[in-house]
């Protein structure tokens, strides 16, 4: 969606939403006080009531926040456009992230709490002028109207969850992803689809340019893709959508207790580059160079036309653009974004999950883009040709325990 469309479609359900919640909530609380179920509470009992309205309302607000920060994040889009704002400035500003979650939640929450003005001024207003309406019907009012408004925010949230797939059993990356999940079910041991892209990525680096940059794009938590660059690159630059991922490479870098192992990788690579039988110490001279190597982790935002502000000439994107979406065209866009940041006659590396409607991670299930080979030579062409054979089908008999079968792997080279 282009950043115009993006905008009107939020200012439209922005408009759309404020009249049907402030139609709802105005009628939710008129009918409480219509209905009398309140008419024998004392005044206290009406206030406690009446507080106890805002704890539903809390919970319904914060349904609302998570649903909203999904849709920003997956679509650029907001049923609020003062948090679009919010977060459109502060990614600018800051980055993907913490912060621009934190500006959209703040505006929307905001927003919410302004809304309640009117009610309150609608409510003791109408008190005040006729002795018809009591100060306590005026407090059950509002707290009809809170009860109202959470059973808005709350089908809302839930609509939103549907839009975004979630309710097809669909994860979010922004809510449940959590990378030490990841790590356990996949990087235990070095597993057949590793075999094959590792092998892919050493064999890969001799045509890769030497002593210049190199860019990882969608790394997550991991760095069993990296090893096989270090030799090559005079910088690595990882990126990834999620801070937590980066956090957790950091964490590895540092040396941190508790940081993954990545040795059985690192020998792995070591013996797809000839090395028979690599020692301890050669192992840690891999990951030493490696780190020294890494100088950059960048947060990245592959719905962005320019993710990262530079090419380079070698960009390795594995198991990413197709892992991050079950949207079809979103899969076409993300590629089309990353595949921006090869230079001309650079060399872009790539791997995917063949047919993979969906990949379990935590026992949850997150969304894959269902693409074959075809799809991705579609993706690759005009701009670029894939090297040697072209793009390689490898079986890899994982779907009982991971959710796909078969991965692809292709090098291909900027006209």
């Amino acid at each position: 969606m282009s950043p115009a469309a993006a905008w009107a479609a939020s200012l439209a359900a922005t408009v759309a939403s404020t009249y049907a919640l402030d139609a709802w909530a105005a009628v939710t609380g008129a009918g409480l006080v219509a209905s009398g179920l309140l008419a024998g509470f004392g005044h206290q009992s009406v206030v406690a009531f009446l507080l106890a309205s805002y704890t539903a309302w809390v919970f319904g607000l914060r349904a609302g926040l998570r649903a909203n920060g999904s849709l920003l994040a997956a679509t650029g889009t907001s049923t609020n456009v003062l948090s679009k704002l919010a977060y459109d400035v502060a990614r600018r500003r800051f980055g993907e992230g913490t912060a621009a979650r934190l500006a959209a939640a703040v505006a929307y929450t905001g927003t919410e709490i302004a809304k309640e003005v009117p009610y309150y001024l609608a409510a003791f207003g109408a008190a005040a002028a006729t002795d018809a309406i009591t100060t306590d019907e005026a407090l059950v009012f509002l707290a009809g109207a809170n009860l109202g408004a959470a059973c808005y925010e709350g089908v809302l949230a839930r609509l939103t969850r549907t839009v975004l797939g979630r309710d097809r059993g669909h994860a979010s990356f922004d809510t449940d992803w959590v990378p030490a999940e990841y790590l356990t079910d996949y990087y235990r041991t070095v597993e057949p689809d590793e075999i094959a892209t590792i092998a892919f990525l050493v064999d890969a680096m001799r045509h890769a340019e030497r002593d210049q940059p190199i860019l990882y794009f969608g790394t997550g938590p991991t760095l069993h893709h990296v090893f096989a660059c270090a030799e090559a690159a005079s910088e690595i630059h990882l990126g990834d959508y999620l801070p937590e991922n980066l956090a957790e490479i950091q964490r590895w870098i540092e040396g941190a207790p508790g940081a993954h192992d990545w040795r059985p990788f690192v020998r792995y690579t070591l013996q797809c580059e000839g090395n028979t039988c690599p020692t301890d110490d050669e192992i840690t001279a891999r990951e030493d160079l490696t780190r020294a190597k890494i100088t950059t982790l960048v947060r990245v935002d592959a719905h962005h036309p320019r993710p990262v502000n530079r090419r380079y000439p070698t960009v390795v994107s594995a198991y990413c653009a197709d892992s991050a979406t079950g949207d079809r065209a979103t899969w076409e866009l993300f590629m089309r974004h990353i595949t921006g940041l090869v230079q001309p006659g650079g060399l872009f590396l790539t791997a995917a999950l063949r047919r993979c409607r969906g990949y379990t991670v935590g026992g949850k299930t997150f969304p894959g883009a269902d693409i074959d080979e075809r799809d991705l030579q579609a993706a690759l062409c005009p701009d670029f040709e894939p090297l040697h054979e072209g793009i390689e089908v490898i079986p890899t008999a994982q779907h009982g325990s991971h959710g796909y079968a078969a991965i692809l792997l292709c090098q291909a080279r900027r006209a």
